[in-house]
């Protein structure tokens, strides 16, 4: 477990909110695709395999998972090993540049409660993962995450990692490189991130990846935690400025829970692509060449999981009692 740089501590947050609505009807409100069971042996959620991948970074206790109230118990019952104190609850969805900001001012507070002075908690390593994805060849991802919080730590800049594209796709937000590397680790490369681009359709998704510089959008994102504070405040201002009294309650040692769902009230809804990733003139993006999907969509999922010789894949417990019938290409 890489405690980071000298000088840089490492905290993991993951962001597992999410409606419950992309693959209905095993996923409900109630139990988002996160907290689906995917696997019987062991059996786990993509919720519980994400920390397991986390862990591989830091310890246990620098893991903190964002989440709507409702699913707190459910959450706890995912990964029981994770202390209560770091699931972070939100009143209700307001997509993730509000789930970063909140959990940057936990973490901050938690930090100084640390004894870390004001340097080291801006210099502190904060990595936003998803909850929600499936991550094939786990050593390279965690070596190819490893080298982002060094780039973001050597640098001071936010780094986000990208997919190198199986193929034109519909369903992911892309992000151009540049054309040089302005670092290499062995097989890994740093690249500029010139811009990101919205779903596109077929024909430029198409275009896209002829180009050979284009990039699925994982949403995962490393930076330091001064850095994002000071981004957070520069181009989502009105975010910032409603959760102040959320700040000065976790500074005070007093409940911030009341000040939270007073600021939900106000504040609106906006990924943290829009709200700061895409303004930023100094990103860099490190390619991930492995097996990544969101799992947005049944297809999706029959892709990316072990199937039997006949291409059918069953996702039950054994005392389910499924039967195959001459079946081929079946996700059950």
């Amino acid at each position: 477990m890489a405690p980071g740089a000298p000088g840089h501590t490492r905290i993991v947050v993951i962001l597992a909110g999410g409606g419950g609505t992309r693959l209905w009807p095993a996923s409900t409100p109630a139990r988002p695709k996160q907290l689906l069971q995917l696997s019987e042996r062991p059996p786990t959620t993509l919720l519980a395999a994400a920390v397991e991948r986390a862990r591989r970074l830091v310890p246990l206790e620098r893991i903190f998972i964002v989440t709507n109230i409702a699913l707190v118990p459910a959450v706890q019952a995912a990964v029981p090993e994770l202390a209560a104190v770091n699931i972070l609850p939100e009143p209700r969805g307001r997509s993730t540049a509000p789930c970063v900001a909140l959990a940057l001012l936990h973490v901050r507070q938690r930090l100084r409660e640390r004894g870390c002075s004001e340097e080291q908690v801006a210099r502190a390593t904060l990595a936003v993962l998803p909850a929600d994805h499936h991550i094939g060849e786990v050593d390279l991802f965690t070596a190819l995450l490893e080298l982002a919080c060094e780039q973001a730590e050597e640098q001071g800049g936010i780094v986000t990692l990208g997919v190198e594209p199986r193929g034109p796709s519909t369903a992911y937000g892309y992000i151009e490189r540049g054309p040089e590397p302005l670092a290499r680790r062995g097989a890994a490369y740093v690249y500029p991130a010139l811009r990101f681009v919205e779903k596109p359709d077929a024909a430029r998704a198409r275009i896209f990846v002829d180009t050979g510089r284009f990039l699925w959008n994982a949403g995962i994102f490393v930076m330091p935690l001064g850095r994002a504070a000071e981004e957070l405040e520069r181009h989502a201002r009105p975010l910032w400025r409603a959760l102040a009294p959320v700040a000065a309650a976790l500074t005070g040692h007093r409940d911030p829970w009341p000040a939270v769902v007073a600021a939900y009230e106000k504040i609106t809804a906006e990924p943290i692509d829009i709200a700061v990733m895409e303004k930023q003139r100094d990103l860099c993006v490190i390619p991930m060449r492995l097996p990544w999907t969101d799992l947005g969509s049944w297809s999706a999922m029959h892709s990316a999981l072990p199937k039997d010789s006949r291409d059918n894949v069953v996702v039950a417990p054994a005392t389910a009692g499924v039967q195959l019938i001459d079946s081929e290409g079946v996700l059950v």
